[in-house]
């Protein structure tokens, strides 16, 4: 690809049709040209991580640094009618108390959204109305974090109480009877709605032997990141605001910070260090603007650090929501329309809000396309806690409902559920009824067969009715689809500069966010291949808002795809500059020479020419004609490509306790050429404990009078831990998509999507009765038990 932007089509289909299967990662190194692609490199953070050197925001400390504490409501709707700080203001060690009379009148949302962002601007940094049980009402910082601690406390507020919206069915309704039990002004408590409809669901359904319809409610889970949110603001000697934040989008950051605390963007610089994890609940602006109120208020550094009760409540959740699917089929199994319905919760405040039910719709066409297809989606605002983007950004409640009622199709016609997907799934060359992408690549079939082969799925399937009297045995599967990036929803570019140093090492500075998930190894990778330079040497900094070229984040599956594509274009223009100069110097021809294993080299015989650090030191301190070698450039989207895959789980079911028992889950992912196979195999394991929990422990329950979390900790709120975790086979199939620089796709979400509804799957194979609704704890599934023992 080089410096071309590839145009999907103008691509010949001869370079998509390659496949390779990958069985648990282990791909034969030898068998690619690659010095540095799809090899398994040892992550840069790994050793500092493991031996604990690895500098988080709570480890940097700061002469005269002050500790921030947040007053939260304990209303889940009211007006404040006073607030008492005076007593929080005498204790010794307090220096500045806020409340939302001390704030910029400024009003944002608090999303990493792209600019201009049209999602509501429905938050200030402090209000005089609060929304939810766990909203902000004031603020403290003081000289240690127990005087903070004692002076919350000290505060006294005052409330006006309004009727709380505890319920999504109802939040419309209750506006309705009630005006004072709406949520943000002029909304009636609907953030958002729209309706699509392709070709003519009357016609559809004519067409149909069969309509199925069913309906799915999806729980309120939270990220649950080991690091919880935590932000640090102080001056520079200069007088700008500096923001140390934990966050997947620093760019973003520093713009809505800008805008929250009415300052120039210009007088912000956003730094992002180690980051204990996202999975999306760090793309929106939390806690950043009352930390840096704060700092401005007390000219002193500040540090705001959530306890893990704070951060689950207080910072963003999964939407949760309720899934209505009807669908026509044939006789032989051909789908003639599908029409889905969905109710969102975004909780107390937009954030990404309707977004997220956007990206459902962009997504329910693609993996089952048909020419009659309706989409009608709804977010109501509540009282609940504020709902935004995670892992997958809304397909993975979209997926549990879709690959489920798929199954459900496949019972109520008695045939395999493999079979009814084969005979509808997309194919290789499909575009999309908007002309958005096309499909470039697909390994969705071979995804499909190699879990049927792997899992014995024709004999276990079949068998599992038969399975012992208590303990029942299941066998389920799921398929997805997810995009690489946000094209063309939002024009998104990516930046990447290159410093070629005078020993032929690299210094790569980028505008996407580490966040834990190994994107800085990989970008590393692209470098160092493109250099012909041991991956080693090169030094990788990110992400510093005043140095680090300009990048939307780390969101969307995005980094590889968009950053690396940058990344890729300034490795090529140094090498490119390091090659014509060298043939210069030599008088060698530029085009016959090329880079590897620290070697500038002829191409057609492999013989070495000069050491590339010799090379660029010659370039460097060349006494006539000096050449500095260093280039920022930046890609833009032209394509998004899908990546594709499927999900096998075995599961044993205990019919007298309702408890399920993941026995072993096979992953098999098309998602592109796999740049680091080590890294893509950790990310699929962590996705499947992802999809685990969500299937078959996590929700937060809130008290459906008072609108309090009730399970605001890791004792009460059940993560799986190693001991939960099952048999993992990690399954590569590589496709080769065009439009990218080596062939990748998106991975990072994927890994996430369809492991829920596998599951769920399994346990419907296992017992025989229907769940459309997640968790599936021991009392769900017991339930489910008891009713078809009533039944009979």
């Amino acid at each position: 690809m080089h410096e071309k932007d590839s145009n999907p089509a103008n691509v010949g289909l001869k370079e998509k049709s390659r496949l390779e299967i990958v069985v648990n990662a282990s791909k034969d190194e030898s068998k690619t040209e690659y010095q540095h692609i799809g090899k398994k490199r040892v992550r840069f953070d790994a050793k500092p991580k493991v031996t604990g050197k690895a500098k988080y925001i709570a480890d940097i400390k700061m002469d005269g640094m002050l500790y921030g504490k947040i007053v939260w409501s304990t209303k889940a709707h009211a007006n404040i009618k006073s607030i008492q700080t005076d007593l929080a203001e005498k204790l010794p060690g307090v220096h500045a108390v806020l409340t939302w009379k001390d704030v910029p009148r400024k009003q944002y949302c608090q999303a990493g959204h792209p600019y201009p962002d049209d999602s509501p601007q429905d938050q200030y940094i402090l209000d005089k109305k609060v929304r939810f049980v766990g909203d902000y009402v004031a603020a403290v910082a003081a000289e240690t974090p127990e005087i903070a601690e004692q002076a919350v406390k000290l505060i006294k507020v005052d409330y006006e109480e309004l009727p709380a919206v505890l319920s999504m069915e109802t939040a419309r309704d209750m506006f309705a009877q009630n005006s004072s039990a709406e949520i943000h002004a002029g909304t009636g408590n609907l953030q958002e709605d729209h309706f699509i409809e392709i070709g003519s669901m009357e016609k559809g359904f004519a067409e149909a032997d069969m309509i199925v319809e069913d309906e799915f409610k999806l729980p309120i889970v939270q990220h649950c990141p080991i690091e919880t949110h935590i932000s640090k603001a102080y001056f520079e000697d200069t007088g700008r605001l500096v923001v140390h934040s934990a966050t997947q989008v620093p760019f973003h950051l520093r713009r809505i910070l800008s805008q929250a605390l009415d300052l120039p963007i210009g007088d912000i610089r956003v730094l992002k260090t180690y980051v204990g994890g996202g999975f999306g609940s760090k793309e929106d602006v939390t806690l950043e603007p009352i930390t840096a109120m704060l700092a401005i208020k007390t000219k002193r550094p500040v540090q705001l650090e959530f306890t893990r009760e704070e951060n689950m409540v207080s910072t963003v959740t999964r939407h949760s929501a309720i899934i209505k699917l009807k669908t026509g089929v044939t006789k032989a199994g051909k789908i003639t329309a599908r029409g889905m319905e969905i109710l969102s919760n975004t909780g107390a405040y937009a954030a990404h809000g309707h977004c997220v039910v956007w990206n459902m719709s962009s997504h329910f066409p693609t993996l089952y396309p048909v020419e009659n297809l309706s989409f009608k989606g709804e977010t109501v605002y509540t009282n609940m806690p504020v709902a935004s983007a995670m892992r997958s950004y809304g397909i993975s409640q979209l997926n549990f409902a879709m690959e489920s009622h798929m199954d459900n199709i496949a019972r109520q016609m008695n045939v395999d559920p493999i079979e009814l997907r084969l005979n509808n799934v997309v194919k290789l060359g499909h575009k999309d009824p908007s002309v958005i992408y096309t499909i470039d690549s697909c390994g969705i079939e071979e995804c499909i067969n190699s879990g049927k082969n792997m899992s014995d799925w024709k004999k276990r399937h079949e068998e599992s009715a038969e399975s012992g009297e208590v303990i029942k045995k299941g066998l389920g599967m799921a398929c997805f689809s997810y995009q690489s990036n946000t094209y063309p929803f939002n024009e998104e570019i990516a930046g990447a500069r290159i410093k070629l140093n005078e020993d032929g090492s690299a210094t790569l500075f980028i505008g996407a966010a580490e966040i834990g998930q190994g994107s800085d190894t990989v970008m590393a990778q692209i470098a160092a291949e493109e250099l012909g330079i041991a991956y080693e040497r090169v030094k990788v900094i990110a992400v510093d808002t005043d140095i680090c070229p300009f990048d939307f984040g780390a969101y969307a599956s995005r980094q590889t795809n968009m950053t690396g594509a940058a990344v890729h274009k300034a490795a090529v223009k140094c090498r490119d500059a390091l090659l014509n100069y060298t043939a210069e110097l030599m008088e060698l021809d530029a085009a016959s020479l090329m880079v590897r294993d620290g070697w500038i080299l002829e191409k057609d015989n492999g013989k070495q020419v000069i050491e590339i650090k010799e090379a660029a030191m010659n370039a460097y301190y060349n006494h006539d004609n000096p050449l500095a070698i260093s280039h920022e450039v930046y890609h833009k989207a032209t394509n998004n490509p899908m990546a594709f895959g499927a999900v096998f789980a075995d599961v044993e079911v205990d019919s007298i306790t309702g408890r399920v028992n993941l026995k072993k889950v096979w992953a098999i992912h098309d998602s592109g050429t796999i740049i680091n196979h080590k890294q893509a195999e950790g990310q699929v394991e962590g996705g499947v404990s992802m999809g685990l929990a969500y299937a078959l422990s996590e929700q937060m329950l809130i008290d459906p009078k008072s609108g309090r979390v009730l399970n605001d900790n890791l004792l009460d709120y059940k993560v799986p831990t190693m001991m939960d975790m099952p048999e993992i086979d990690v399954v590569f199939v590589e496709t080769v998509e065009p439009s990218t620089a080596y062939g990748h796709k998106s991975l990072g979400e994927p890994a996430v999507i369809s492991v829920a509804p596998a599951i769920r799957n399994a346990v419907v194979n296992a017992l025989d009765i229907e769940y459309n609704e997640i968790p599936l704890t021991p009392q769900r599934v017991f339930e489910g038990l008891v009713k078809t023992w009533e039944a009979k």
